[in-house]
């Protein structure tokens, strides 16, 4: 394989690993989360008619979810920057990469490959639960996201994009699968090594 050829994809890998972790944090942290406590949208128990007040809903938000996917997706900006970085440094400078350290590279992107397979099901089997409790009331679950949520230490109401979230959701499987394919090149290349 050409060396432009590799640099093409193993930044192209790289380039992906990063903007997919990016999205998700950005995802998340603006549209899964609302009010100054930061409250969870993920994993929403007990959605039901306040009978003091009707018309409006209450529900139970005490998922840290929100905050575990957020450090996974950091963490996977950080190891793209890094993991990338020096794999494109060997590529460009066309030098030899020791066996060792091919070895460590595939260790340590298989390791974040399975926390970013793990990030990727949180949040896809957060949202969903959260929408089953809204459709449980008979409403659909953009329908509520879109009219706001409130605190009630606030009188504001603040509107989020499940939309937003949904791709925040196609951008942590999109990070998993770009870094179960950079595991496995490290692999082949570890073994084409040894």
């Amino acid at each position: 394989m050409s060396n432009w050829l590799r640099i093409g994809l193993y930044g192209g890998i790289h380039f992906i690993q990063l903007f997919t972790s990016l999205l998700t944090l950005g995802g998340i942290a603006d549209q899964a989360r609302y009010g100054p406590s930061k409250v969870c949208l993920l994993f929403i128990e007990d959605y039901r008619d306040d009978n003091s007040n009707p018309g409006y809903y209450l529900f139970s938000a005490n998922s840290t979810s929100c905050s575990g996917i957020m450090g996974l997706a950091a963490l996977g900006m950080i190891f793209a920057l890094l993991v990338g970085g020096t794999s494109l440094y060997y590529i460009i400078r066309s030098e030899f990469r020791a066996v060792r350290l091919i070895f460590g590279m595939a260790i340590v992107s298989a390791g974040y490959t399975l926390m970013a397979f793990i990030m990727a099901v949180v949040a896809a089997v957060g949202l969903s639960h959260t929408c089953q409790q809204f459709q449980g009331e008979g409403f659909n679950c953009a329908t509520i996201f879109s009219g706001g949520f409130f605190e009630t230490d606030t009188a504001q109401t603040y509107t989020k994009s499940v939309g937003t979230v949904q791709m925040a959701v196609a951008s942590a499987w999109f990070c998993f699968a770009s870094w179960a394919a950079y595991t496995a090149l490290e692999f082949l290349n570890w073994r084409n090594s040894v």
